[in-house]
């Protein structure tokens, strides 16, 4: 049985800047502690990280990093903002992982 890798959480702008500026794919997931949507897609995203060795995945809390959120244009949680070579590709919101591995394969 495979072992989950924590996704790295991220708590400050500077973070999320040096999170992004990686040449390859980056996924940042926006939530919510009482987001019961980012909980139930939360074993797909595990499952992302498993199948995308190459793909760094992030993290975030929407009200503890606003800033992020804010820059990200992000308002309603689950939103996964996707990144290639520091450059934001799409995002995608709500509690779909199709979308995000559709994403995640048009970048790659």
């Amino acid at each position: 049985m495979a072992t989950t890798s924590e996704i790295p959480i991220l708590h400050s702008k500077a973070e999320y800047l040096k999170a992004v500026m990686y040449e390859g794919v980056t996924i940042l997931e926006g939530t919510a502690k009482w987001c019961s949507k980012c909980q139930v897609v939360a074993p797909e995203v595990q499952k992302m990280v498993t199948e995308y060795p190459n793909v760094k995945f992030y993290m975030y809390d929407v009200e503890e990093c606003e800033d992020i959120a804010q820059e990200l244009g992000v308002s309603q949680m689950p939103t996964f903002s996707i990144f290639k070579d520091g450059d934001i590709q799409e995002g995608i919101t709500g509690a779909r992982p199709k979308e995000v591995r559709k994403a995640i394969e048009g970048c790659l």
